[in-house]
């Protein structure tokens, strides 16, 4: 299968599950991850109409991003792996968007790293809902400690939330972890966006993936574009 058939079924599964929960379709997008995936699968995704990408490892996505530079060919990059501290500054200087952002630190040194000539740093506040100790995010609890850092104009805006479910078949049980996050980042938005619109947007919300894509869409909200995490679905098996 081509990418570009993958990409139909995708769309496919998606309009059948907008119509089925009655989510306009222009409220969902695809974030393709091409994490381990070669130039080639990317060039093929965009020839495809993908132009929104995520990546996992810092020195692999540099050179990807530099290679369709080159080519002038400018995606819009999102990191969507782990964030250790000495990998803050890479990530500011060549990332539009984080998905993992998960403590002040965190916040405080994408700001301070973020070159001022290349726009706000967009970011997703990841939350981990399951509490499973071997996964990254904060807690719902802790959120606002981390909303309250992201204050500086023209570094850094917050465009929702993000969060991975546990792996698990229990359909209502994924379906309750994006329910909750959806509920949170309305709380969240009515809270922070009065105060500071210009850096606390939240009018995205990161969350499904290639397993539980129409979940995700069942529980979305129309007040927030849901950003889709697909790989397997659209590049097949990674090497």
């Amino acid at each position: 299968m081509t990418i570009l058939n993958n990409l139909k079924l995708v769309n496919e599964r998606i309009n059948k599950s907008c119509a089925t929960s009655g989510i306009d379709m222009s409220k969902v997008k695809i974030l393709a991850v091409s994490k381990k995936m070669g130039t080639n699968k990317i060039l093929e995704a965009h020839e495809a109409g993908l132009n929104l990408f995520g990546e996992n490892y810092i020195s692999e996505s540099i050179e990807k991003i530099n290679y369709f530079k080159k080519m002038g060919l400018n995606f819009e990059w999102h990191y969507i792996g782990p964030i250790q501290s000495n990998k803050t500054k890479p990530i500011a200087e060549n990332f539009d968007w984080v998905h993992s952002v998960s403590t002040p630190k965190t916040v405080k040194r994408l700001i301070a790293q973020r070159p001022i000539v290349l726009g706000p740093l967009n970011i997703f506040v990841q939350v981990n809902l399951s509490n499973e100790k071997n996964k990254s995010g904060t807690k719902i609890e802790e959120l606002r400690l981390i909303l309250q850092e992201c204050t500086e104009f023209g570094r850094i805006k917050v465009r929702g939330l993000m969060t991975i479910p546990e792996n698990t078949s229990d359909n209502e049980l994924i379906k309750k972890r994006f329910k909750t996050l959806v509920h949170t980042q309305r709380e969240l938005k009515l809270d922070f966006a009065i105060q500071n619109p210009t850096v606390f947007i939240f009018d995205m919300i990161s969350m499904g993936m290639s397993s539980d894509m129409d979940l995700a869409i069942s529980e979305s909200d129309q007040s927030f574009t849901t950003l889709l995490r697909l790989g397997t679905s659209i590049f097949g098996k990674r090497p």
